[in-house]
């Protein structure tokens, strides 16, 4: 498993190479919420894995691990799923990436 952490150059060079943006990504993870039938304003972005974008929906900077279960994004076709991984990581960064508001 191939993993990337958002803060870090490695994830910078990923997004740069990847063809599906964060932005575009962001906008898909939206719009699979509301094909499924939830409100959500969004979930941070935390980590890259084998090339999926993580969206993860909680996070307490109390507890320093985030549990990767959310929304995938796939970077290469843009392709949405959702994951309940038992796995947990530690982030980086408290906040994660998210789309700013335009």
């Amino acid at each position: 498993m191939k993993i990337i952490a958002y803060g870090t150059p490695e994830f910078e060079e990923s997004v740069k190479k990847a063809p599906i943006n964060l932005e575009k990504a962001w906008d898909l993870q939206l719009k699979y919420y509301e094909e499924n039938g939830e409100q959500i304003i969004g979930s941070p972005l935390f980590f890259i894995i084998n090339d999926k974008y993580i969206f993860t929906p909680y996070y307490n900077p109390k507890i320093p691990e985030v549990k990767l279960s959310g929304v995938s994004i796939d970077s290469q076709t843009g392709e949405a799923t959702y994951v309940n991984m038992k796995d947990k990581l530690k982030p980086k960064s408290q906040f994660g990436w998210r789309k700013t508001k335009e």
